[in-house]
């Protein structure tokens, strides 16, 4: 398959879960990959983890805008262009309201709403016609879940932005749009902080409200981002794509 054969594709957060399985996909169709690591440690371990899947790992922290700047500054003078961008990189934690602290408020909007932003600001300069940019928002941008009241807020901001974005980009030729995954098998939870019994009593309520019954898996969002990213979706601007198990609509 080589859906994106000589295409220079950028993913943040591609060193696990979804964004690893779209580096994965990306690389096998034939694209040069790159993706960001936060700090020296993670750049080290990607590196070791991953010494054939990457053409560059670069690393940057998407919370700081002079970070992703640089990031994107150096990707621009070493490539010259970016043909496919997937904004993966996220976090969330779960609290509930009375619980949530200032930090974490504005630590989860510094990474999951300004690092998209910024991080479209510091790329257009080198996506060009026919680029397809590909933000990871979520499902609960449009369901009301206890405990995620701030991570539901930043997933929102970013399903708007691949509406205001597209607006703002078409006419150069540049493709904004959004896929909105459902509960994955990855390692979400296991950064929040909960304890393994915390986790299981989440994942079987969460599991409840699915219809298909199962966690889906990051492949099956990679192929998703594999779509939008090639001109298979050449048709498609501003849209939403959720893959969820019919969690969101059924």
């Amino acid at each position: 398959m080589t859906k994106l054969a000589g295409k220079v594709a950028v993913i943040t957060g591609g060193n696990s879960g979804i964004g690893l399985a779209t580096a994965q996909l990306f690389k096998e169709n034939g694209a040069i990959v790159i993706t960001n690591a936060r700090n020296e440690q993670r750049l080290a371990e990607t590196k070791e983890q991953f010494p054939n899947l990457f053409a560059d790992i670069i690393q940057a922290d998407v919370s700081k805008a002079e970070e992703i700047s640089a990031f994107f500054k150096a990707i621009g003078d070493k490539y010259q262009k970016i043909d496919a961008l997937f904004l993966n990189a996220g976090l969330g934690v779960p609290a509930p309201l009375d619980q949530v602290t200032e930090e974490q408020f504005d630590y989860e909007f510094d990474v999951n709403v300004k690092g998209v932003f910024f991080s479209v600001q510091k790329a257009l300069p080198y996506l060009k016609e026919g680029a397809s940019v590909i933000l990871n928002t979520s499902i609960v941008n449009q369901k009301g879940m206890p405990g995620f009241s701030v991570y539901s807020a930043t997933k929102a901001a970013v399903r708007s932005f691949a509406r205001t974005l597209s607006a703002e980009l078409v006419g150069r030729g540049i493709r904004v749009n959004a896929v909105s995954p459902g509960p994955i098998e990855t390692p979400f939870f296991s950064k929040t902080g909960m304890s393994e019994e915390q986790i299981n009593e989440v994942a079987q309520g969460i599991l409840q409200g699915i219809p298909l019954g199962r966690f889906g898996k990051a492949k099956e969002v990679a192929n998703y981002v594999l779509f939008l990213a090639s001109d298979d979706s050449s048709f498609m601007v501003g849209t939403e794509v959720e893959v969820d198990g019919g969690m969101a609509t059924l």
